[in-house]
C-alpha cells in the first residue's frame, strides 16, 4: 500500500515517510508515559535520528514485502501507528500491534485501522493466520484484538521488554477462514 486508505469519520492509515518523523517524535513524546507502559519499542525513540531510523527499517519492510509501519490520521492529524513486526512468507503468517496518543483512544481508531491491516494480510498479502500480542494487563488493547475476533491463545509469561521491565503477554491468533469481511471498514 503507497496510498491512503480511508477509515471512516475522517480517519485514514498510510505508511509512514521520512517526512512524518518529526511528529512521530512529538507524539510519542507527548504521550510517553501512556505509550512506553506497553509497547516493546517506544522507550528506546528518544530522537529525531531514532524515528527517522525506525521509519526507514519500516519503508525497507514494506519494501521487501516483509512488514509495515502505518500512522493513523485523524483529520490529517497523527493519531497513532499500526505495525506489522514482521510477515513470515514460509509459514504465512504475520503479527501486528497498534499504539495511539492518549488523547485518541476510545473512538474506534485501533479497531477500524487494525481491521484495515488485517483485510490487507489476508486478502492483498494472501497470509493465513495473524498474531497480535497485547500486555495481560492492557485491557484496551486486549479489547481490539477480541472485538476483531482473534481468539486468547494463552500467555507468554515474561516475555517481552517493556521499557523497564519483562512483562506477561497475551497472545491472540486469527486464522484467514474466521476473518470475515464485514469486520473491515467500508471504505476498504
Amino acid at each position: 500500500m503507497t496510498d491512503s486508505l480511508q477509515l471512516g469519520d475522517g480517519a485514514s492509515v498510510r505508511p509512514l515517510e521520512a517526512g512524518d518523523a518529526p511528529g512521530v517524535l512529538e507524539l510519542i513524546e507527548q504521550n510517553r508515559a501512556h505509550l512506553d507502559k506497553w509497547l516493546r519499542w517506544s522507550a528506546r525513540v528518544r530522537a529525531l535520528s531514532d524515528v527517522t531510523a525506525l521509519i526507514a527499517r519500516f519503508e525497507a519492510k514494506q519494501a521487501a514485502g516483509d512488514g509495515f509501519h502505518w500512522g493513523i490520521w485523524q483529520q490529517e492529524r497523527l493519531a497513532g501507528g499500526v505495525i506489522c513486526h514482521y510477515i513470515n512468507r514460509g509459514d504465512l503468517n504475520a503479527e501486528l500491534g497498534y499504539w495511539l496518543a492518549a488523547d485518541q483512544t476510545g473512538r474506534g481508531l485501533a479497531t477500524r485501522a487494525t481491521a484495515c491491516a488485517v483485510e490487507h494480510l489476508l486478502r492483498q498479502e494472501q497470509l493465513h493466520r495473524i498474531e497480535m500480542i497485547c500486555g495481560v494487563a492492557n485491557t484496551r488493547s486486549r479489547a481490539v484484538a477480541e472485538r476483531l475476533g482473534f481468539t486468547n491463545e494463552g500467555v507468554r509469561r515474561e516475555s517481552y521488554w517493556i521499557t523497564d521491565r519483562f512483562a506477561d503477554h497475551v497472545v491472540y491468533g486469527l486464522l484467514a477462514r474466521e476473518w470475515r469481511r464485514d469486520q473491515a471498514p467500508a471504505e476498504l
